[in-house]
């Protein structure tokens, strides 16, 4: 039995099939993974960036404020967020006007904006649609009753299970 030589025809169509399944390879993470997070955290970063400084005494306002927070998910008839406001004597914070902004973590940068209300002193609450067993990125924004700035902000990561 003869066997044929190994010509150079033959190493280039090897090393073409090698890389381009290679390069497919590579294209098909690539894209998945851009499709599934852009690598965006916050919007317009550059912005935020050039206002730091602004960002940094917000930040320090809310501590001199010794205000604490706790946020969680309750499934009761749906589901819904709920933010309690403590002062730095532990007593609820109420009057305020509150808000969210919330994504699924994973699923692209759908946010949902949603006002809560006051159901008890200092504890506030907003229906919300959201998936089974769904990780949601949370953002919480008080302001005084009538004014624009907040006053108090924080983030959390809850689980909707």
């Amino acid at each position: 039995m003869q066997t044929k030589p190994l010509r150079g025809i033959h190493v280039f169509w090897m090393i073409s099939a090698f890389f381009a399944v290679f390069i497919s390879v590579d294209a098909y993470f690539i894209f998945g993974a851009v499709t599934s997070f852009p690598g965006e955290q916050v919007k317009n970063s550059y912005v935020l960036g050039l206002n730091y400084n602004r960002e940094v005494e917000s930040r320090e306002r809310q501590a001199q404020l010794g205000w604490t927070a706790e946020a969680g998910v309750q499934r009761e008839d749906g589901v819904s967020l709920i933010f309690r406001l403590r002062d730095r004597d532990a007593m609820p914070v109420s009057g305020l006007n509150v808000s969210a902004t919330w994504h699924v973590a994973g699923q692209g940068r759908g946010e949902y904006d949603v006002e809560m209300i006051e159901r008890a002193s200092g504890e506030y609450a907003a229906r919300i649609d959201v998936p089974d067993s769904a990780r949601l990125e949370v953002t919480f924004s008080a302001r005084y009753t009538g004014g624009e700035d907040v006053v108090f902000e924080a983030g959390k990561t809850l689980v909707a299970s």
